[in-house]
């Protein structure tokens, strides 16, 4: 049976900062919001913001997006509603945001930050653009397959055909690369912007060298600029940012 998979992302908040027993009661009450109990299985919590993932048997999606949208709203059952309002109580105790989105970027809801809690979601906006990081996760078994990249601790959802995931398939774990295709963003309810989806159309390996190797290779081509320049860092990044 084919499954999606589900995250509620806490924002500002990372695996290694969130309390296990805190953890425990977001988990709880995220239970009772979604329902169908047997359908939904936890899977685990990724780096970057605490984004808890879960997979829901496919033909439930419709049925748990509406659930919780209800409860927003208060017009869903009454352990729904009750649920929806302890997790947003637990969100602003902890000055905490949090986005509920499905894996290709389809927003369910957002929970936003107590001081900012009267602001609206815009979008989406489609950008063309690139990502660099480290390939930590590739798989799935629909005609898009889920891709990973973490770059800085912060981890990206992305998206490719199967082809492109069987060319990316080499580079899981190893050199950093950088992938170009079409971004995903959203306003959020704080004002700030996020990418939430990414499709991947093409992709190239990056060097694993540090910036200053890089320097000195180009400091030793001769009549190279840079052996005169006080601060060649600072040049290049100017060159590659305007």
């Amino acid at each position: 049976m084919s499954k999606k998979q589900l995250q509620f992302r806490i924002e500002g908040a990372t695996p290694h900062t969130l309390p296990m027993a805190r953890l425990a009661e977001y988990l709880k009450e995220l239970a009772e919001l979604l329902g169908s109990e047997e359908r939904v299985h936890f899977l685990r919590v990724d780096e970057g913001s605490a984004n808890c993932l879960m997979e829901v048997e496919d033909e439930y999606q419709p049925v748990i997006s509406e659930r919780v949208r209800l409860a927003q709203t208060g017009h869903a059952n009454k352990d729904a509603n009750r649920a929806f309002k302890t997790l947003q109580g637990f969100l602003h105790d902890d000055d905490h945001s949090a986005v509920m989105q499905w894996d290709k970027g389809d927003v369910v809801i957002e929970f936003p930050s107590r001081d900012k809690g009267h602001g609206e979601v815009y979008g989406p906006f489609y950008e063309e653009g690139s990502i660099d990081g480290l390939l930590v996760n590739l798989g799935g078994v629909d005609e898009t397959v889920p891709v990973h990249l973490v770059y800085q601790g912060r981890r990206y959802s992305c998206n490719a055909t199967r082809d492109m995931a069987r060319r990316l398939r080499s580079h899981l774990l190893e050199k950093p690369i950088r992938v170009h295709g079409r971004g995903k963003w959203f306003r959020n309810a704080d004002g700030d912007w996020e990418m939430r989806w990414f499709d991947i159309h093409d992709f190239e390996e990056l060097s694993d060298a540090s910036l200053w190797d890089v320097v000195g290779h180009l400091r030793s081509v001769p009549d190279n600029d840079l052996t005169k320049s006080r601060d060649p860092v600072g040049d290049m990044l100017k060159l590659r940012h305007g």
